[in-house]
């Protein structure tokens, strides 16, 4: 009853934080006691006994820590190192134009 002193605070029926679906399989984990973890992340991806998705979740965070991107290589091969001069916005600025020829 909104109002009434004294009634209108405490704890409801269904409030408070829903269950994060993310978590669902993580008791099948095994223990990864003194693991980093990436060796972690890659021992469940291993584990056939898991579940596929949480096998298929571990691949794609180990992933990026396993294999570069496409395209993505050393500055020195693609021919602008640090020692390149910049392009465009980051370019050297010319100098000031001299006077007016007559």
């Amino acid at each position: 009853m909104a109002g009434v002193k004294g009634r209108s605070g405490g704890a409801r029926a269904g409030a408070g934080r829903k269950p994060n679906p993310e978590n669902v399989g993580s008791e099948y984990a095994p223990s990864t006691e003194g693991m980093t973890p990436l060796d972690a992340l890659e021992t469940f991806m291993n584990d056939p006994a898991l579940p596929a998705a949480l096998r298929l979740k571990a691949m794609g965070l180990a992933a990026p820590f396993r294999h570069k991107k496409m395209g993505e290589g050393k500055a020195d091969q693609k021919g602008s190192g640090a020692g390149a001069e910049p392009s465009g916005r980051f370019a050297p600025r010319q100098g000031p134009r001299g006077a007016v020829k007559h």
